[in-house]
């Protein structure tokens, strides 16, 4: 028997994300230039926007709008990663496998 979670259809995967990479690349005057290099491209997700919002804090204004993509499980996907979807970043905050499975992943992002 496969594993998947409660309310959760693989037809809902339908979204197409790019997760990326922060690479550093040293040049031969010794600086250090920060690159992003796709790591999973075209990669089948879920997309669930959460919240949008906007906050103050002392003078500046932040504004961001949070959601959670759903995709299948990976190794190695942390928190310095970032995703590509509909021509805009998300930064990833939190990782988190679906309801404690090894075969879904919940990718908590703000943009």
């Amino acid at each position: 028997m496969s594993y998947r979670p409660s309310k959760f259809r693989l037809g809902s995967l339908r979204d197409r994300i790019t997760i990326q990479q922060l690479t550093e690349t040293i040049s031969d005057a010794g600086d250090v230039t920060p690159t992003w290099s796709d790591k999973y491209k075209d990669e089948p997700a879920a997309f669930d926007p959460v919240a949008g919002q906007e906050t103050a804090r002392g003078k500046q204004v932040d504004a961001g709008t949070k959601g959670i993509f759903t995709i299948h499980y990976r190794t190695g996907i942390t928190p310095e990663m970032r995703i590509q979807y509909n021509s805009e970043t998300y930064g990833i905050v939190f990782v988190r496998p679906v309801d404690g499975g090894r075969r879904y992943l919940e990718l908590h992002c703000k943009s």
